[in-house]
């Protein structure tokens, strides 16, 4: 059996030509193949495998190496556009957070001057006929005290000229302020203010004030600083004001910043 199977291996040889390639690489496979392994004595139908076309199979392609120059000009041209998007990226972040920083206190006043936020009075001016502005007579009467500050760095003096008026929703009224420079240089001082209990805030609207206004006093000089206001009629229908009978409207004088 053995010399059988040696010479039908030398019959399958010689039945592949010389020229045909890969023809050193040949197995038998299928019954036969199994049955030489297992040493069996029945030979059974076979096939031919070209083992490298399973090589052939299982291989990659081999990559083109690139000049080390080239993959140099590559390698600083990927790093070159990764440090331009790095920078466009921080710069646009920085631009925005300046604008918004610019924009923050501009923004924040006009807020509070629309809605009365944080304690802040309303004045925005508002289109109201006679008939809106006239005083509610019925109503009970509103003390608005006022007050008057600096900060420790400003030499200045500054107070109300009147402790306090009283006014009912609707009607007008007119105040005054102080202030004197006290120092021997001009200064320039910029006013803040709100009102307390804040919940009033919405309802106090301001015609004219100096707040927000950079004041320049001449050095001794004495001046009087206007404020014209009046409280809004809708504060008579609102339910959470009916226990508020004392608005006070307080300003704060300090000194303007970038000025000596």
């Amino acid at each position: 059996m053995s010399v059988g199977i040696r010479y039908l291996g030398g019959l399958l040889s010689r039945s592949v030509p010389s020229s045909a390639p890969f023809t050193s690489n040949l197995l038998v496979s299928g019954r036969l193949g199994g049955s030489l392994a297992a040493g069996a004595r029945r030979p059974g139908p076979f096939r031919l495998i070209h083992t490298s076309s399973l090589v052939r199979q299982g291989q990659q392609t081999p990559r083109r190496q690139l000049d080390p120059r080239e993959e140099f000009r590559r390698h600083n041209e990927r790093a070159r556009q990764k440090n331009v998007t790095g920078i466009l990226y921080v710069s646009s972040f920085v631009i925005i957070f300046l604008g918004i920083s610019y924009a923050a206190v501009p923004l924040y006043r006009l807020l509070c001057k629309r809605t009365g936020f944080m304690g802040t009075p309303k004045t925005e001016p508002t289109i109201r006929d006679v008939e809106s502005l006239r005083p509610l007579e019925n109503h009970r009467k509103l003390q608005i005290t006022f007050s008057g500050q600096v900060s420790t760095v400003l030499n200045w003096s500054f107070k109300p000229e009147q402790r306090q008026v009283n006014v009912v929703p609707g009607e007008t009224a007119l105040a005054f302020f102080k202030a004197y420079n006290k120092s021997d240089k001009p200064i320039v001082g910029v006013a803040t203010y709100n009102v307390i209990p804040e919940q009033a805030a919405p309802y106090f609207n301001k015609i004219q004030c100096f707040c927000f206004d950079e004041q320049q006093l001449d050095p001794k000089e004495e001046i009087d600083m206007p404020v014209f206001f009046f409280i809004d009629p809708e504060f008579a229908n609102d339910p959470l004001m009916d226990n508020i009978d004392e608005i006070t409207l307080s300003y704060t004088f300090f000194k303007s910043a970038g000025r000596d």
